[in-house]
């Protein structure tokens, strides 16, 4: 079905799934986003039930959009449930910034660089990595916040979303263990920079993440698309609704006790924290000159 891009374009008689499944008929009828990520992974098989009853195409496309949203939540749940939940994909995480480490290190200790002038860029051989790394929105270079000795010898020297004392990567150098003079974190807000950074695909179940999911609204009516609020399992707003249904979302499997548990420890930003002799170190084996 051919529609226009601007104005708010009619649906015709002939409408099937596909239309709206697709992101261009969303635009064509007023909406900005019309998260098409999450309806590519999770759509495939939906079809409409009975009839729309909307007096007009906006609503029309609003009530399909309920109908496809519920779907794709309950794909989402059972491959949630499917996976392991919180657990698993936590641990996955973990895993995957675990074996990215030592590189981990080495962008900090170059985004550090930067902040020192050691370096005009962090010439880490790939572009957009650079401008993560350039980016003080993504990654903050600060001093570590002063702590008490005896804390510092007591926390282990990692970093990690499920591994460390929260205040930790405040005060221990990921190289010597020692307190540290600042700390280098990674700001993630998008799924795509979650791969950036580790370096690898993200299991379906974190793909289309966000931060902070906001609804879809309509440029200039108040309708919302439903589906905008589609998000990943590890979002709060989708924890939320798994705890408002919680009949619902247990009888699915989901137990979610552990669920809380797993997700009040869960961040996915990244901290590194150094000392100077752990910068030093790093620096020389980078070659980034210090004197």
């Amino acid at each position: 079905m051919e529609q226009q891009l601007t104005g708010y374009a009619q649906i015709s008689p002939e409408t099937t799934e596909a239309d709206f499944l697709s992101g261009r008929t969303g635009f064509a009828l007023g909406f900005d986003s019309t998260n098409q990520t999450m309806v590519e992974l999770w759509s495939e098989g939906f079809q409409l039930q009975g009839q729309l009853e909307a007096v007009d195409d906006l609503g029309r496309y609003c009530q399909a959009r309920e109908q496809l949203a519920a779907y794709m939540q309950e794909k989402i749940l059972q491959e949630y449930v499917r996976y392991g939940g919180a657990q698993a994909l936590c641990g996955w995480y973990d895993r995957a910034m675990t074996e990215r480490r030592t590189l981990l290190i080495d962008l900090g200790a170059r985004a550090a660089a930067v902040k020192y002038g050691k370096l005009k860029k962090p010439g880490c051989g790939y572009v957009a990595m650079d401008r993560f790394l350039m980016d003080p929105n993504h990654t903050v270079v600060e001093e570590a916040h002063k702590a008490d000795p005896s804390a510092a010898a007591a926390a282990p020297a990692t970093f990690g979303s499920l591994h460390v004392n929260p205040a930790a990567v405040d005060h221990v150098c990921a190289i010597t263990g020692e307190a540290s003079i600042v700390t280098v974190k990674f700001v993630l807000d998008y799924w795509e920079e979650m791969e950036l950074v580790l370096g690898e695909e993200l299991p379906e179940l974190l793909k289309g993440w966000q931060r902070f999911r906001l609804p879809v609204k309509h440029r200039s009516k108040a309708r919302y698309d439903a589906v905008g609020m589609v998000g990943t399992p590890i979002e709060h707003c989708v924890q939320a609704k798994y705890q408002d249904q919680r009949a619902a979302s247990e009888a699915a499997g989901l137990n979610l006790a552990q669920e809380a548990q797993y997700l009040s420890f869960f961040d996915p930003n990244i901290s590194i924290g150094f000392s100077e002799k752990g910068l030093q170190k790093i620096w020389k084996k980078l070659g980034i000159h210090t004197s």
